[in-house]
C-alpha cells in the first residue's frame, strides 16, 4: 500500500543548531527511494515555504504542510488554509513595541515583523536562515494574509504575560532552544493539516509516516500511522512517539526507516 511520509524540518531533516542547513546526502538518497517505491514525500513544519532554507526546498517533495498545518499544498494546489486575524496580529505588535521585542507573522512570500533592525531579530533571522529579501517592516495589518507567527522574547521573564496576552489567539509553542515561541492559530496543527491532505488525496491515516522532535510535532506524531521521534527530540515528543529513532547527525532518519524495512 502505498504511503504518505512527513517529514518536519528543523532538528528532523537539518539541524541548525549544529550547522546543518540542509539535508544530508543519504537522508535524500533515502528519501529518493521511499519515491522509488510509489510513496509520497512531503515537508510538515512550522515555517512558511519562503522561509524554508535553500537545502532543504530544493529536494522535489510532494507537498507541504506548512505554518503547523495552517497551510497545506499538494502537487502545487491549495488543499488548506487558515488565516491569522488582524486583530491578533494587532496584539502582537502593541505587545512587542511596548517590550522591544521581535515577531514574526508568515506569509507564503513574505515574513513581516516589528523592526528588520532589531537586534534580537538579527540574531534570530541569521541563526535561522531567514533571507532579507524576504523581510517586511512596514505594512497594514488589515492588508496582510499570513498562516503563522512567532515570537521572541527578551528573557524567562517576559513569558508569563505574553501567553496571556496572545492565548486568547494562539496555541504558543516553545522552540526547542532560545526564548522564542511558535504562535500557532488555536485548534490547528500538523495533524489537522495532515488530515486535510489524507482527506484530499482520499487516502487514510493509516497509511501516514512521520518524523518530528518538537513539542509542535505531538499531535502529528500520536495521530498519524506511525509517528517516529528523532534522538534529540523533546522528552513530551517522544514520549507519544511509536518509535525512537537517532538524531539528526547520526543518520536517525535513514536508521528508522530501515527499521521498519520502508527501505
Amino acid at each position: 500500500m502505498k504511503k504518505l511520509f512527513f517529514f518536519d524540518i528543523d532538528g528532523t531533516l537539518i539541524e541548525c543548531e549544529k550547522g546543518i542547513y540542509e539535508i544530508q546526502k543519504n537522508t535524500q538518497d533515502a528519501l529518493d527511494k521511499l519515491k522509488d517505491n510509489g510513496n509520497d514525500v512531503f515537508l510538515a513544519t512550522g515555517r512558511c515555504k519562503c522561509f524554508i532554507v535553500d537545502g532543504v526546498m530544493k529536494y522535489p517533495f510532494s507537498g507541504y504542510v506548512t505554518c503547523n498545518g495552517t497551510y497545506v499544498e499538494y502537487n502545487g494546489n491549495v488543499i488548506y488554509k487558515k488565516v491569522v486575524p488582524s486583530e491578533a496580529i494587532q496584539k502582537t505588535h502593541e505587545l512587542c513595541l511596548r517590550k522591544n521585542m521581535a515577531y514574526y507573522f508568515e506569509s507564503n512570500d513574505k515574513i513581516y515583523v516589528l523592526n528588520k533592525n532589531n537586534p534580537r531579530h538579527l540574531e534570530f533571522k541569521n541563526k535561522w536562515g531567514m533571507k532579507d529579501e524576504i523581510i517586511v517592516d512596514q505594512y497594514d495589518v488589515n492588508s496582510v494574509e499570513t498562516y503563522i507567527g512567532m515570537i521572541v522574547v527578551n528573557s524567562e521573564e517576559d513569558i508569563e504575560e505574553m501567553i496571556e496576552t496572545l492565548s486568547p489567539y494562539f496555541d504558543i509553542q516553545r522552540h526547542q532552544f532560545g526564548l522564542s515561541f511558535d504562535l500557532t492559530l488555536k485548534g490547528e496543527s500538523k495533524a489537522k493539516g495532515i488530515k486535510k491532505l489524507v482527506e484530499a488525496i482520499h487516502s487514510n491515516m493509516d497509511s501516514t509516516v512521520a518524523f518530528g522532535d518538537g513539542k509542535n510535532d505531538l499531535e502529528m506524531l500520536k495521530e498519524v500511522g506511525i509517528g517516529i521521534a528523532m534522538g534529540n527530540a523533546h522528552v513530551d515528543t517522544k514520549a507519544e512517539a511509536d518509535y525512537v529513532t537517532d538524531s539528526v547527525d547520526k543518520n536517525g532518519i535513514v536508521k528508522a526507516l530501515e527499521h521498519f524495512s520502508f527501505i
